[in-house]
């Protein structure tokens, strides 16, 4: 049975965090659908920088560890022994067949060719019971290849692949931390987390005392560490206006300054790029007082999405972030949305927030359920005001056409009045007069004398009044 994660739950990293929310729709579609997008988490997590081959890494070819992980499951890491991916690999891959015992089938792979590195996704079977795990190759020309796997059994793999990304991400970055001269940079740990629900139900996240939660609401959420040190952020979303688009020119030249402030976003032209738009959003709505931005280190996660890494500012008062994107083009009227997840933290402030920060992020939790329900919600308020604003025109216009036929039947019937008048003055001048015989019903124009005697004479006739003539017979 093919694994799959739990969304809002054991998320792999604060890197993947970023990236749950997003494919975490897709996940509900099926266990299937799960094993492809966890092999998609990796591609786009950042474990790839963590990988890249160190001298703290053992030097010899194929040197390999393998942790045990507390909750369950093994974590290989190691040395691969050559710069050729396909290669390397195949190393990992071999080794992975000795400790368990069993032959893995490799069942999808991504590569990730920018960073010339893949993660694949692989199943074994030993002693009647099915494996299921994770394997990450990264190899740049000119060093040794690094690699990790991790794996467990099938039925309790989906619960075990968090925690070990989680751990196999603290022993990565404890290597990362080595200086060119092998110092170590500490880090404090994380702080204690107090749990907090958003106002609506829609989610929870976890903050230390002396954090203030700005956002708690809509599968969202803004925590802020004392003085500003950090800040995490979990899908926000902000609104871009294309300038160049006929529509959204006339909104801008029409809509009042409250309106375009309601926007959260700025005026700006969609490229399609999320490494450019969420520089230049942010830069946009902050006008002159958000330092310049440096981005280091980028890495596609599909279509119009990216995580990046890098710098805001200089010297002391620089602030690291990190931080998923991805865009939505822009509707009929122009307006293009970016919704992104980040993690600020000053560099003053580094070594003592940043496991605080991650931990913080980690500790998101959503419960799509509300989410879903929210969201339905307010789709059925639109639905329901779409309808009725289209009840109410139907009902305008039907009032204007009923107005407009009673007008129509009222001028015909003065223009027959008019006419039927102008005959009987015709008749008159000219000394007629228009007969019906009652017993036939046919109406005759004649001399008036002689109307006058038929119907003196004859009971059956009579003089039509002029009220009364019949278009299309008297006239």
């Amino acid at each position: 049975m093919a694994p799959h994660v739990r969304c809002g739950e054991g998320a792999v990293s604060w890197f993947a965090m970023h990236i749950q929310l997003r494919f975490c729709g897709l996940l509900r579609a099926g266990r299937n659908a799960g094993t492809a997008l966890l092999v998609a988490a990796f591609v786009g997590s950042g474990f790839w920088g963590l990988l890249q081959p160190r001298t703290a890494l053992a030097a010899t070819t194929g040197s390999f560890q393998t942790t045990a992980n507390p909750g369950g499951g093994s974590i290989l890491t190691g040395t691969l022994g050559s710069s050729s991916l396909s290669a390397a690999t195949a190393v990992l891959l071999r080794r992975v067949h000795t400790e368990l015992g069993a032959r893995p089938t490799v069942v999808q792979v991504a590569v990730n060719n920018r960073d010339h590195s893949l993660a694949l996704l692989f199943t074994a079977t030993r002693s009647s019971t099915p494996y299921t795990g994770i394997a990450i190759v990264t190899a740049n020309a000119g060093s040794q290849a690094a690699g990790a796997a991790l794996y467990d059994t099938s039925a309790r793999f989906h619960t075990t692949v968090g925690p070990m990304m989680r751990r196999l991400q603290g022993m990565t970055v404890a290597s990362a931390s080595k200086t060119a001269n092998g110092s170590s940079r500490r880090f404090a740990p994380p702080e204690r987390l107090i749990p907090h629900a958003f106002s609506d139900g829609t989610g929870s996240i976890s903050i230390p005392a002396d954090w203030t939660l700005k956002v708690a609401d809509g599968g969202s959420a803004i925590a802020v560490g004392p003085g500003g040190s950090a800040q995490v952020s979990y899908n926000m979303h902000f609104t871009g206006v294309d300038p160049s688009n006929p529509r959204a020119q006339m909104y801008l030249r029409t809509a009042s300054p409250i309106a375009r402030a309601n926007l959260h976003g700025a005026v700006l032209p969609y490229t399609g790029d999320p490494v450019g738009s969420w520089t230049s959003m942010y830069q946009a709505m902050a006008k002159s007082e958000l330092p310049p931005i440096h981005v280091t280190r980028s890495t596609s996660t599909g279509t119009a999405t990216a995580i990046m890494s890098g710098i805001m500012g200089s010297g002391e008062k620089s602030v690291h972030f990190i931080a998923h994107v991805f865009l939505l083009p822009p509707n009929p009227n122009g307006m293009w949305q970016l919704t992104d997840s980040h993690v600020f933290v000053a560099d003053a402030q580094f070594a003592r927030q940043a496991e605080t920060a991650n931990a913080v992020l980690n500790s998101v939790r959503i419960n799509f359920g509300a989410l879903n329900a929210q969201q339905d919600a307010i789709r059925q308020s639109f639905q329901r005001q779409f309808e009725a604003e289209i009840a109410n025109d139907q009902a305008q216009d039907a009032a204007r056409q009923e107005s407009t036929d009673e007008a129509l039947a009222s001028d015909r019937a003065a223009q027959e009045g008019m006419h039927r008048q102008a005959v009987a003055m015709e008749n008159y001048s000219l000394d007629r007069a228009v007969v019906v015989n009652t017993a036939t019903g046919v109406h005759s124009t004649v001399d008036s004398g002689f109307a006058a005697a038929l119907v003196q004479g004859n009971s059956n006739y009579q003089q039509v009044p002029a009220a009364e003539l019949l278009r299309g017979v008297d006239y």
